[in-house]
């Protein structure tokens, strides 16, 4: 995954030949739904996700009271979650209950 790669607008967002090279080393996702990536950079992600197959993820980014950020705010899809699960090697996954 690669997280909220769109905090500083469309323009600065991974150009496609550094993003080709992440997806054939394995690349599994782009973290968009992130208050962080600007709206024309969410654009811009999405577009990439889709040519590239990758999937497309969020995230509160949650850290405590640092931030502005609140917990829950931007989700990921339960498919996807579950075929990050799928894909990911280590450990086995910890499910809050």
């Amino acid at each position: 995954m690669l997280a909220h790669p769109g905090t500083r607008g469309a323009m600065n967002v991974l150009s496609e030949s550094a993003l080709k090279r992440l997806v054939e080393a394995g690349l599994f996702g782009l973290e968009i739904e992130h208050r962080e990536n600007l709206p024309d950079a969410k654009e811009r992600l999405r577009v990439l996700a889709d040519k590239f197959g990758l999937a497309v993820t969020g995230s509160s980014d949650y850290h405590g009271d640092g931030k502005p950020n609140r917990l829950g705010e931007n989700t990921t899809a339960p498919e996807v979650l579950e075929a990050l699960i799928a894909e990911a090697r280590g450990s086995e996954p910890v499910y809050a209950g």
